[in-house]
Parts: C-alpha cells; structure tokens; sequence
C-alpha cells in the first residue's frame, strides 16, 4: 500500500513539473544554488524572481507552492540584501 502511495505521489509530482516545465526550474534551481552557497548574476536573479511570480499566481499543488513561495522568499532577500550593500 505504501509503495502504490508513493508512486502516485511521484506520478503527480512528475506531471506538476512537466506542466510548470522550464518556468518551475528557473524559479527552484537559482534558490538552491543560493542556499548552497553558489552566486547567481544580479540580472538572472531579477529574471528569476519574476518567474517565480508568475508561478505564484498559477494553480499548482501545495507541495510544489510551499518550494516556489521557499524559493521566491530567497530571492526577495537576495535582491534586497544585494540593494542594502550597493548603497
């Protein structure tokens, strides 16, 4: 019984992503690269954070919502944190 749960679960994840396609991995992969430490462009992060805006307004799954609204919460304070030091 569990294994027949995960595997729909994995299905509905994996067809969430296919329908957010490449706009769901511009908004998750620079997020995760910032909190690994890594360094995004001032012009990806400003492209990025609208993408993940859009996201924001679109229907997606709970689950898939909780790391968009994650992700775009990173980028908030990168941009801002960013803007504080360039003053």
């Amino acid at each position: 019984m569990r294994h027949l749960a995960l595997a729909l679960l994995l299905c509905s994840l994996a067809i969430i992503g296919a329908a957010a396609g490449t706009d769901l991995s511009h908004c998750l992969d620079p997020s995760t690269k910032l909190d690994a430490g890594g360094d995004v462009s001032d012009t990806e992060l400003v492209t990025v954070r609208q993408a993940c805006a859009q996201l924001q307004q679109a229907n997606l799954h709970s689950a898939t919502r909780i790391r968009v609204d994650h992700a775009a919460s990173n980028l908030i304070n990168e941009l801002q944190h960013r803007q504080a030091t360039h003053h």
